[in-house]
């Protein structure tokens, strides 16, 4: 199984990035000892997209929508919601600090890699002692295991019927919150002449020995990704990614921090976790190729006990409006609304849900392909896993 490389050691961009590392847990310590970091994650949410006109007379109305009605809020104000999430931890720390800053509902957090996740709220179900109201997943064919099992239970947000025009919305149990997607990134330290533009550069000479990629076994959107390809290049694109002698990493995050270092040069990678790093002083820059990106659903849907919260239901209206939609845009996800202006993530534009360079893999999809293009990827690139 080709899927390891040496370290390189001792570069400039490795050191700058992992300098910013120390000082950014330095600062993440000191919050912590102080009681401070809830203060240090709302000002960085602020500072991501600036802050909405909140009116909070009659209600909660957030730029002019109506998220919850007098009666919701009231009760939803004593309330706190129980958020199960299969989000990166930083991303939903974000998410929570804005959620909390627009409504003042506080959010106790429960943040696990997805299968883990799953897991765990399967277990906990059966047993009856299932406290989530609130559960965020980043793999529909989980999400669907969730919703035979009576996880989740039926609850439409304000925005229901829009979301379901625009095909967020397939089921009353769960929908989308927003959408994971895959792109490009290259070390801004080591690639400084002729950087890659193009899905077709992965499999460039010159970086041969020096790509990354993520292990299919990771999760739903790995399947986007390789349907993506597969469709938009044919099975041979996997082949010839799989004979640059590429390094295979089992989680996004562990990718990102590699592709920092300088451990490798160039990846196929999650936009998100990505984004935040450069956010966070890493020598990273990405690329949203003319082609498009891949993207898979993150469903999010409510418990038995999320529908007699209000602060739950609260949190679900919130996600769902066009603040915490926009949010996760300037966060580095694309949103489920498609009738939101578009919002930058920093620098970078990416397409909405309904431009023809979002190529997302459906749940139809998944069923039809996922476990073919899995035998495909993992042919090409010699992986036992």
């Amino acid at each position: 199984m080709r899927n390891r490389i040496p370290r390189r050691r001792g570069h400039r961009g490795r050191a700058r990035y992992l300098t910013t590392a120390v000082l950014a847990l330095s600062v993440m310590a000191s919050a912590t000892a102080c009681g401070d970091l809830s203060a240090t994650k709302s000002k960085e949410a602020r500072e991501l997209l600036p802050p909405p006109a909140i009116d909070r007379s009659n209600g909660l109305r957030i730029d002019g929508e109506l998220v919850a009605d007098r009666k919701l809020y009231e009760a939803a104000k004593k309330d706190t919601v129980i958020l199960y999430s299969g989000t990166g931890k930083e991303a939903e720390d974000l998410a929570v600090a804005r959620f909390e800053q627009d409504t003042g509902i506080k959010v106790e957090l429960t943040r696990l890699p997805t299968n883990k996740l799953a897991e765990r709220v399967l277990s906990e179900n059966g047993a009856g002692k299932l406290s989530a109201e609130a559960i965020r997943i980043t793999d529909p064919r989980i999400a669907q295991q969730l919703a035979k099992a009576g996880v989740y239970v039926p609850y439409r947000t304000p925005f229901h019927t829009k979301l379901r025009r625009q095909k967020a919305v397939t089921n009353d149990r769960f929908w989308t919150g927003y959408y994971f997607v895959n792109a490009l990134g290259y070390n801004s330290a080591l690639v400084t002449d002729h950087p890659p533009t193009r899905w077709e550069d992965l499999t460039a000479s010159r970086y041969r020995d020096k790509l990354g990629v993520v292990a299919i076994t990771t999760g739903g959107t790995l399947n986007a990704l390789a349907r993506f390809q597969i469709e938009s290049f044919g099975p041979e694109f996997l082949m010839a990614q799989g004979r640059q002698n590429a390094r295979i990493f089992d989680s996004t995050s562990t990718e990102v921090d590699a592709l920092a270092r300088g451990e490798i040069s160039v990846a196929s990678l999650s936009f998100n976790n990505a984004f935040a790093a450069q956010l966070a002083g890493a020598p990273i820059k990405l690329v949203i190729p003319e082609k498009g990106i891949s993207a898979s659903a993150g469903p999010l849907g409510l418990t038995a006990a999320g529908v007699r919260s209000p602060a739950a239901r609260v949190f679900a209206n919130w996600q769902m409006s066009k603040e915490g939609q926009s949010f996760a845009a300037a966060q580095g996800f694309v949103p489920a609304r498609t009738d939101i202006k578009p919002v930058k993530s920093g620098e970078y534009q990416l397409p909405q849900a309904d431009s023809p360079r979002f190529h997302l893999l459906t749940e139809k999809g998944f069923a039809q392909h996922a476990d073919a293009d899995a035998k495909v990827w993992k042919k090409a690139f010699d992986f036992i896993g």
